[in-house]
């Protein structure tokens, strides 16, 4: 399976041809080369130590349903998750650091998105909850697997933000394309990104809709080296409002988020 890849330049998400992009929003997911000033063995490495019992940022304590020191349940992923307003608080100075650079990012392509759709730049703002002018949310996870558990990696799902950035150095993710899972491979110093629920919903009632793509990661075996993974979730506010704007600026539906994601939670769950 072919993959296209994207790159940003003069703060733009391009890709080498028309053809690349439409294959990108169609399949939901594209790499995009990472920028060389990205400190991503810092990260890697803050990753890496995690599954020393002994390590101090284990005892990050549980902030929430999803956030601190987590396990999770019918599944592999063993993960710190925060939210930016406790990246300071948490994370190392330089980590904290990396995930504003991954704001960046997902600012850039959440907005290049919004351009392709038709949706007038004025109400872009208003049709992302903040998210396309730094606002919004965002979770920096650093993941790693249990391969003392036998469930999938990762079970099958859409995520529900907007975009994901994934760096992750072994195989196991995987995409589903007309009713199959396929697999992603590794591509060197290249993210992975992912298209979520809330930007297919936004751009709904747009001149280019996408898709949230739906993705697992395979049961990984004790033979094999820890997979692990740095994953940053570009989400809206959970107390704001997104929009279905067309290039008339017209609203075709409006929801809060909080509703949005039961919606989605009830719809993926049943």
């Amino acid at each position: 399976m072919e993959i296209p890849v994207g790159f940003i330049e003069n703060g733009q998400l391009q890709f080498d041809s028309s053809q690349d992009l439409n294959r990108a929003w169609d399949l939901g997911v594209f790499y995009i080369k990472r920028q060389s000033t990205m400190n991503i063995n810092k990260a890697r490495s803050f990753c890496n130590d995690l599954v020393m019992p002994e390590n101090p940022y284990r005892k990050i304590p549980k902030l929430g349903e999803l956030e601190g020191f987590i396990s999770l349940e019918n599944n592999q992923q063993t993960k710190i998750a925060l939210q930016r307003k406790h990246w300071d608080e948490y994370y190392p100075a330089d980590i904290a650091e990396f995930g504003r650079e991954l704001d960046g990012i997902g600012i850039v392509i959440v907005n290049e998105v919004l351009k392709q759709s038709g949706i007038p730049e004025k109400l872009w703002e208003k049709a992302s909850g903040g998210y396309s002018t730094g606002e919004g949310n965002s979770f920096l996870n650093f993941v790693y697997y249990d391969t003392t558990k036998s469930d999938l990696g990762l079970r099958p799902h859409t995520d529900y933000g907007f975009v994901t950035i994934l760096d992750a150095t072994a195989p196991g993710l995987q995409i589903e394309v007309e009713g199959v899972f396929k697999d992603v491979p590794v591509k060197e110093d290249h993210f992975i990104i992912n298209f979520g629920e809330a930007l297919n919903y936004i751009t709904a009632n747009s001149e280019r809709e996408v898709g949230a793509v739906r993705h697992q990661v395979t049961c990984q075996k004790s033979e094999n080296p820890i997979r692990k993974s740095v994953v940053y979730f570009g989400n809206p506010d959970l107390d704001s409002m997104l929009y279905q704007l067309n290039s008339s600026g017209d609203s075709a539906n409006q929801s809060t988020v909080l509703d949005l994601f039961a919606e989605l939670e009830q719809r993926l769950t049943q």
